[in-house]
């Protein structure tokens, strides 16, 4: 299909299942030399930071699976998505799990309840309503929705994922049916699990306060490619429907990017994942700088006695390169290097309470680098689950430093006014306002205005940032 017809097809798809979302005349699907892998969404006017972009309406949105005895985590509602810890199955038959009868008799899951059904799911003799394997199969399932529509064309245009592997939630599917899937039935699923694998976006929605990271294919955003300086950011509305905003000014001619892995990772963590889960080597900007924009996000310190500097890869985008420090120049194979990174893993995981004084002490102790992925992993850990009006003063004191350290890296990071500004920005003003309350009795006025100001800009931040998530309890990033 020619990249007109695609335009075509892709815009009229958002007008009429967005009920009528307009103003798609700033992007253009191209297959440019301005694209980095041959074909993306281009501007074709400028964007200033905070501009949406597009609204996207999803083709697929599914609950991510679960392990295949079901232990480990629990299932939400196949229908609206609520948290489910007693699950039980749907009354029509289907075996997948909901909330109840309201959610059963919903529209959107009438004709795959039939479909399943028909396929007649298999029963356990230890009186389990509900099915594991066709909760995780609801992603091949779904795929079916489009195969006799006006937007099948989807299935043919979007990226798959290569691979000769047997597709998992199909596997699943069949093992927990009766029936055999008819031949065009199951190539679609396949075909859909693919474009899944290789296009999915996290899904975030707020359920009674907690967040529900689902899985969801959007078409406009399936043509993004990556860029670990993405000039995008996107949150969700209660539709499902993504929201695109301008992270960067973005400018008439330039790639619309994201991105497709965690942007606070060091290159090494950000190109494996993008190799088994994406297939494919990054070579943006900053993958080829070895200190990442002055961070040294990747660095570990440097293992001479009483060397100062810092070990960093001489080849980034080589996974087996040499790594160096800057100051010493001793020499440290990639098979060294990482049995270093899965020592700090380990010590790092085996912190169960946080202690300020005693992780600096750990830190020093075992010559390890505040910026160390794995070490700025368990300092958001801290910053995310750490309830303020609990912690004691060094606690909350610690926790504005390690906000403000994080805000610094994401400014040095060049990711601008990205989702992770937006949640720390808001961590931050939550600890300062916990601040204020505390010592309201003993600071002047003056002093409580500053504080003041300083809520006042945050919540400007994060609420331009973050739009209907702004409110939302957040205890992850993805």
């Amino acid at each position: 299909m020619e990249m007109n017809a695609i335009n075509d097809c892709v815009k009229n798809y958002l007008s009429h299942c967005g009920g009528g979302i307009k103003g798609y005349g700033g992007w253009t699907i191209s297959t440019g030399s301005e694209t980095v892998a041959g074909r993306g969404v281009v501007a074709t006017r400028d964007y200033s930071v905070g501009d949406v972009i597009f609204v996207d309406v999803p083709l697929i949105v599914s609950p991510r699976a679960l392990g295949t005895d079901g232990t480990g985590s629990w299932p939400v509602c196949a229908v609206c998505y609520s948290e489910m810890t007693t699950p039980t199955g749907c009354p029509g038959g289907c075996r997948l799990p909901v909330c109840g009868r309201q959610c059963a008799d919903r529209p959107e899951h009438r004709d795959e309840c039939r479909y399943v059904r028909q396929l007649r799911p298999k029963t356990k003799s230890d009186g389990q309503t509900w099915s594991v394997g066709i909760y995780n199969a609801i992603t091949a399932v779904r795929g079916l929705s489009i195969k006799d529509g006006k937007y099948r064309f989807f299935l043919d245009v979007l990226q798959k994922k290569s691979t000769d592997k047997l597709t998992f939630e199909v596997e699943e599917l069949k093992r927990n049916i009766s029936m055999e899937l008819d031949k065009e039935d199951e190539q679609i699923m396949v075909t859909t699990c693919k474009i899944m694998d290789a296009n999915c976006f996290e899904t975030i929605v707020n359920r009674s306060n907690k967040l529900i990271s689902l899985k969801g294919l959007y078409p406009v955003a399936a043509f993004m490619n990556h860029c670990c300086v993405p000039n995008t950011m996107h949150n969700f509305n209660e539709k499902l429907q993504m929201i695109a905003k301008a992270s960067l000014p973005i400018y008439k001619g330039q790639e619309i990017t994201t991105s497709y892995t965690y942007s606070i990772w060091p290159t090494s963590l950000r190109q494996n994942h993008l190799l088994t889960s994406k297939q494919f080597i990054c070579t943006c900007i900053r993958c080829c700088d070895t200190e990442e924009f002055g961070t040294k996000l990747a660095a570990l310190n440097c293992i001479v006695k009483n060397c100062e500097g810092r070990i960093l890869p001489i080849n980034p985008l080589d996974k087996k390169s040499i790594w160096q420090c800057k100051m010493c120049t001793k020499l440290v194979s990639s098979t060294e290097m990482l049995c270093f990174y899965k020592d700090v893993e380990t010590l790092m995981k085996s912190i169960s309470v946080f202690c300020p004084k005693s992780f600096e002490a750990i830190l020093k102790s075992f010559n390890i680098h505040k910026d160390s992925p794995f070490v700025i992993d368990l300092r958001l850990k801290f910053i995310w689950k750490s309830k303020n009006n609990s912690l004691n003063l060094e606690q909350l004191l610690y926790k504005e430093k390690l906000c403000m350290e994080m805000l610094d890296l994401v400014r040095k990071l060049r990711l601008g006014q990205c989702r992770l500004l937006g949640l720390i920005s808001l961590e931050l003003l939550k600890v300062i306002r916990e601040k204020a309350y505390r010592f309201r009795r003993n600071w002047n006025t003056k002093t409580l205005n500053v504080f003041e100001g300083q809520i006042s800009k945050l919540k400007e931040i994060y609420t331009s940032v973050l739009d209907e998530d702004a409110n939302l309890d957040n205890n992850n990033i993805q």
